[in-house]
């Protein structure tokens, strides 16, 4: 099914993958990054793989909707509908267990893998337009809710998501190893779309 947009919202380009992985890394809290740079090791370059990576995943099936008003990406929307089956996390990095686990709660939702804007950029509603177009995107899949995994110490998303009809669901402890991002838990959070 095609996926429509309204101005200044437009799908992904390849040329945006160096700005959305930035903005996915900010949304993960540096935990991407800190993936990236292990995959390349020492002479490679993480932000490098972090672009080649976006350009997979829209491959791969997910959406990726930017907000460009006409002078780039200010902010992404990436998300996917969730199997209506439990996803393994046998032989995952220990580090996504909990967020694969929290996902595997909610069979067959619309999930926001990430929602991000450019530090430049805050404070001027992007953010409740994207959770808009996801809301669209799970209504027009006919999704039973929306759901979103967000953490504890993001308490602007967290207050942005109860705004926008989001409830908490669950939680797990993160899984750190080698990174040192902020907070504790992930938050499970989800909308329920009823008329669907």
């Amino acid at each position: 099914m095609p996926i429509a947009t309204i101005p200044p919202l437009r799908l992904f380009h390849p040329e945006d993958a160096t700005t959305v992985a930035r903005l996915n890394d900010m949304a993960s809290g540096g935990v991407l990054f800190n993936i990236w740079t292990k995959a390349t090791g020492e002479d490679g370059d993480p932000w490098e793989q972090g672009r080649l990576q976006q350009i997979d995943q829209v491959n791969s099936g997910w959406v990726v909707i930017v907000l460009d008003q006409g002078n780039g990406v200010e902010a992404v929307l990436m998300g996917q509908p969730h199997t209506k089956e439990p996803v393994s996390t046998e032989g995952v990095d220990p580090i996504w267990v909990p967020l694969m686990e929290l996902e595997n709660l909610v069979p067959g939702s619309w999930c926001i893998n990430v929602i991000a804007t450019l530090p430049e950029y805050r404070g001027k509603g992007h953010a409740a337009m994207l959770v808009k177009q996801a809301e669209a995107l799970a209504r027009d899949g006919r999704h039973a809710s929306l759901a979103l995994v967000v953490a504890d110490e993001n308490v602007g998303a967290i207050r942005l998501y109860h705004n926008c009809g989001f409830s908490q669901v669950a939680r797990r402890p993160m899984v750190k190893g080698d990174w040192d991002g902020p907070g504790g838990d992930w938050i499970l959070m989800l909308k329920p779309l009823q008329d669907n």
